[in-house]
């Protein structure tokens, strides 16, 4: 129940492409606190973390959707008959 809750969150989330949007948001934060207050840099580094686990799963998503099943039986030879 709580699985289907948080899958349904994340394609709520891919919809919006909230992952681009940390990532950048990220990225500027971390541009912003090289140049003034160090701090902000080790604040900002979470979003582009957050982002970039959201694209990894997606991607592992997709490789299991296109993993393609085998049909052992028709590679392997037919078994030999016994007497």
């Amino acid at each position: 129940m709580l699985s289907k809750k948080i899958i349904g969150y994340y394609r709520i989330l891919k919809e919006k492409r909230v992952d681009d949007l940390l990532i950048s948001a990220g990225v500027l934060g971390v541009i912003v606190g090289l140049l003034t207050i160090p701090i902000i840099n080790q604040i900002a580094v979470w979003p582009v973390l957050i982002g970039v686990c959201m694209k990894l799963y997606d991607f592992t998503e997709e490789i299991e959707r296109s993993i393609i099943p085998y049909d052992f039986n028709k590679l392997l030879p037919p078994p030999k008959k016994r007497n």
